[in-house]
């Protein structure tokens, strides 16, 4: 089970990492712009558009994000105490919940006000430049919780195969004595 679960955390965090970034790069630059190369999109179209792209972005990072959450939990909470496996794991987890925290206090806000109608165009703009600034905050504590889900499964890996050995050598010993 433990396996199972590593691969998991791993997988899913890997996915919401790039799906993050895959987000701010993509609808930043259709959001904000990039220089020349694409204009960016009014205060208009921004408060009219900005909740239609909202339901595309949630309909691929949501369930990833709820198998990540599931995933870092279970993954945390099954490694055995005091080995340093479990302590990276929980701090691949509360980094995600740091994220969630961010998620849930701001961008969520934002999009159920979005939602409403409740943007002048004028503060659309400011706002989404908000949003999209927080959001590489985000971006930045997937990849280090990415990062930690790696180093843990590793370690795991690595104390396994130690222990592994470890319960082989005196059976390689014994053998040899006959």
């Amino acid at each position: 089970m433990p396996k199972r679960s590593h691969f998991m955390a791993v997988v899913a965090t890997g996915l919401f990492a790039g799906g993050g970034t895959m987000v701010g790069l993509s609808f930043g630059i259709v959001f904000l712009g990039l220089g020349n190369l694409v204009p960016a999109m009014s205060g208009e179209q921004l408060v009219e558009l900005f909740p239609k792209y909202w339901i595309a972005i949630a309909c691929t990072i949501i369930p990833i994000a709820l198998t990540k959450t599931i995933a870092l939990f279970t993954a945390t909470f099954t490694s055995p105490k005091g080995n340093g496996v479990r302590q990276l794991w929980v701090w691949a987890l509360c980094l995600w919940l740091m994220n969630c925290t961010i998620t849930v206090g701001y961008h969520l806000q934002v999009v159920i006000a979005s939602f409403q109608g409740q943007y002048s165009p004028e503060e659309m703009v400011g706002t989404i430049q908000m949003w999209i600034g927080l959001h590489w905050v985000r971006v930045a504590l997937a990849l280090a919780s990415f990062v930690f889900a790696i180093l843990a499964t590793l370690r795991a890996a690595i104390k396994n195969a130690t222990r592994q050995r470890r319960t082989e050598q005196p059976s390689i010993q014994r053998g040899t004595q006959l």
